[in-house]
């Protein structure tokens, strides 16, 4: 309790750290640093001031508080709310966490992945045996050097940059990172996809019961599928508009009659009026890698326009945009949609965690490391979710 310090709001210029307590004092609770230093062992210096556990602890304090580049986190060397909190009389300079991280191999990455292992572990083992969706999605990381193993592919941001690719699988609504996988930027999503879905399993806690997995269209494995199928998994995975769909699109617009309204509690069937927002449509599909049909809902969402013709003639047009779901589930077309768009929770969670790539991916002193290792740093330092702290003034 000697932590929790009255703070007023009445000067920005004073700390950045004012609500970091709350955070300091959550990871005293669960024994952070215990477990760190029980996992990590990396020797130091004889001369070394700071311990491996040490600064592992400091390196996450900068990430939560924003400073993911390393000449940012030299900011907390001469702030003093954040000092007080951490009860420390001074702060390692940037260059020491450099230097710890060009010192870690393999077995060290391996000891990072277990201390995030222990701490899902114990937090399963305190809310007991539960059903869990797993929900899956990849990033890119944009690069700006001469890191290892990057190509150019899709960069939505950064057209034409060099980037890596990683994907991520988490626990849905709590936000859990389970695993995280690192490609090259030019990365097909269903790459291995197979793979890192076992590895996923295997790497969830005996509490955690898989109950479905959620991906987006880049996803859209069959392989997968199957193996979920196999499993009593639920699934659902949103399908690229290929021509199998684009088919089924053709075949429902021709048949107005099988879109249906999208209502709360449907109790009979609603035909959708063709000028409706929202319309959905149950259809069985087959694609050509698939070796049976599978259950897709195809979404339609009329948009109203007008268009203007030469001779001034104003025509209202209808215009629609569709998106396909694959699913073994039994919901209705708006409960399924609803549950499949809670993995847009997964964005935040990126939002939040995407900055330590400038201390991890763009540090050219690390790319002796296989570019499959430096994953492991990269998902298992955030061992906690917590908030990053952004508003000085909150």
């Amino acid at each position: 309790m000697k932590k929790q310090r009255n703070i007023t709001f009445d000067n920005d210029t004073v700390t950045e750290a004012g609500n970091f307590q709350f955070i300091e004092l959550f990871k005293e609770l669960v024994g952070f640093k215990e477990i760190v230093s029980s996992h990590l062992q990396l020797e130091r210096g004889s001369n070394s001031v700071y311990s491996a556990a040490a600064l592992m602890d400091y390196l996450t304090d900068c990430a939560l508080l924003g400073h993911t580049r390393f000449l940012h986190m030299n900011a907390l060397q001469s702030d003093p709310g954040y000092q007080i909190i951490k009860e420390i009389g001074r702060f390692p300079d940037e260059s020491t966490f450099r230097g710890l991280l060009k010192n870690m191999n393999w077995s060290h990455l391996i000891q990072l992945v277990g201390i995030n292992q222990e701490l899902l572990r114990r937090k399963a083992r305190l809310e007991g045996k539960r059903l869990v969706w797993i929900d899956i999605d990849d990033t890119v990381i944009t690069l700006f050097g001469e890191q290892e193993g990057v190509t150019n592919g899709y960069n939505p941001r950064y057209h034409g940059r060099p980037s890596y690719k990683v994907r991520v699988a988490f626990v849905s609504g709590t936000g859990e990172l389970i695993h995280l996988q690192l490609n090259p930027g030019n990365t097909n999503g269903m790459k291995d996809f197979l793979s890192f879905v076992k590895e996923v399993e295997a790497l969830l806690p005996p509490e955690y019961i898989i109950e479905g997995i959620r991906a987006d269209c880049g996803f859209a494995d069959p392989a997968v599928m199957e193996y979920a199928e196999d499993k009593g998994w639920l699934y659902m995975f949103k399908l690229p508009k290929k021509a199998t769909v684009k088919k089924a699109i053709a075949y429902l617009e021709q048949h107005p009659r099988f879109w249906e309204t999208l209502v709360e509690h449907e109790k009979s069937i609603q035909f959708a009026a063709e000028d409706e927002h929202w319309a959905a449509a149950d259809i069985q599909i087959i694609q050509s890698s698939w070796d049976k049909a599978r259950r897709c809902v195809i979404y339609r969402e009329a948009t109203q326009t007008e268009k203007t013709s030469k001779d001034q003639l104003t025509i209202a047009l209808t215009l629609y945009s569709y998106q396909a779901i694959v699913t073994n589930t039994e919901d209705k077309p708006l409960s399924l949609l609803r549950s499949y768009n809670q993995r847009a929770n997964i964005e935040p969670i990126f939002r939040m965690s995407k900055g330590v790539e400038h201390w991890i991916f763009q540090t050219t002193s690390f790319v002796k490391i296989r570019q499959n290792d430096i994953v492991n740093i990269y998902s298992k330092v955030y061992f906690v979710k917590v908030c990053r702290i952004r508003d000085r003034n909150r």
